[in-house]
């Protein structure tokens, strides 16, 4: 989709456009050393910053483009179900250990229960902990000390350390993970949330319906795939932000929003389950154009990482994010040699090209995966050849 511009953005334009008009008022074409034009050169990057903004204003008034504030006004046009979800505190269940038996019940004030597993981020107690005489030990449920995914995934047994002591009690440990966590909605999944509203205005079953009220079930939703494997049976597969599987918790909240009467026809039977992995390995010997030798370096640390350990800045890692940003993409081995070729262009006259001489591959073939799933790699093999 080509972008939609509403002044001239195009810097040589604009200074193009500049000079001829100055010279037709004036009735004179200026040489390369003429003060005026000078000046006029010096000016053009001014102009171009504010038609940028004037551009970028205009934008906002299209939902393609609307970001943050002007984006929540644009989920406004549709009340409650346009607004943008906001950010949750994650929860936990935590056991509580007294080192011997009170000869009272012993109360525990929640504000007291306060664990960490870092030393960084904080869970508190939710309710007040009664421990009755002769009993050792209670349950209860903790509560993050501030919004966001980071308290999220903690596994059982890493929520430990008590931040402070409290009398008679010898150790406090989360049971199961910690969950419930989210970010406030990025634009990008809030935007594709307003694009599906008019779609949940019918209690029909349509699929965009399903789509948008599974979403809204946490920020973190970044795909969702709805099939009828069955008559009257709708099974909904969810897909988190960076290829991430839905723990059971989010699966019981998008279940709990979409089996209310409202947002489903009476007949229909909703399921929900998490994407299925299918895993991928990546096995390639790359070379580059002897031609581009002076930019060996920098080809190769754009393709494999600054490291050459094809980390989070490599082209490979680029690839890898995408494989796993929606389900049911293939594995496509085509994509990866774009994103490796993509990653060392250089220009030459007129023409843009790229520093990749070669790409030998070993794994990944093309795969085609249903709906229901999602690729996710496992090793990683890049072998660089040399100089072709």
């Amino acid at each position: 989709m080509s972008d939609i511009n509403f002044v001239e953005v195009d810097a040589g334009t604009i200074q193009q456009d500049l000079i001829n008009d100055f010279q037709d008022s004036l009735g004179v074409n200026f040489n390369p050393s003429d003060e005026r034009l000078m000046f006029l050169q010096q000016e053009t990057p001014v102009i171009v910053g504010l038609k940028n903004s004037i551009n970028d204003s205009a934008q906002q008034n299209l939902l393609r483009y609307a970001r943050d504030e002007v984006l929540n006004a644009l989920g406004e046009f549709y009340g409650e179900r346009g607004k943008r979800l906001a950010a949750e505190t994650a929860t936990v269940p935590l056991h509580i250990t007294l080192s011997a038996v009170q000869p009272t019940d012993y109360t525990i004030l929640k504000d007291d229960i306060v664990v960490t597993p870092d030393g960084k981020l904080d869970f508190i107690g939710t309710a007040d902990v009664v421990i009755p005489s002769g009993q050792l030990t209670a349950d209860t449920i903790a509560r993050a000390a501030d919004v966001g995914a980071k308290f999220n995934g903690f596994t059982s047994g890493q929520i430990k350390n008590i931040v402070k002591p409290i009398p008679y009690v010898a150790s406090i440990v989360n049971t199961d993970f910690s969950a419930g966590g989210a970010d406030v909605e990025e634009n990008e999944n809030y935007r594709e949330r307003i694009r599906l509203v008019p779609e949940s205005f019918s209690t029909a079953g349509p699929e965009g319906a399903y789509i948008f009220w599974a979403k809204t079930a946490d920020s973190t939703i970044v795909d969702v795939n709805v099939d009828s494997p069955s008559p009257c049976v709708v099974m909904i597969t969810v897909l988190l932000k960076d290829g991430g599987i839905p723990t059971q918790d989010i699966l019981d909240k998008v279940l709990a929003i979409l089996s209310s009467k409202d947002k489903r026809p009476l007949t229909d039977h909703v399921h929900a389950q998490a994407a299925a992995i299918v895993s991928y390995d990546i096995e390639l010997t790359y070379y580059l154009d002897k031609d581009q030798a002076t930019n060996e370096k920098n080809y190769r640390q754009a393709i494999e990482g600054k490291n050459l350990d094809c980390g989070a800045d490599s082209a490979v890692a680029q690839y890898v994010s995408w494989q796993q940003s929606a389900l049911g993409l293939a594995i496509s081995p085509d994509m990866l040699r774009y994103f490796i070729q993509a990653a060392a262009l250089y220009q030459s006259q007129t023409e843009t090209k790229t520093a990749v001489k070669r790409i030998d591959f070993t794994a990944p073939v093309y795969t085609e995966i249903t709906g229901t799933q999602v690729a996710k790699v496992g090793t990683i093999t890049v072998t660089y050849g040399g100089l072709k």
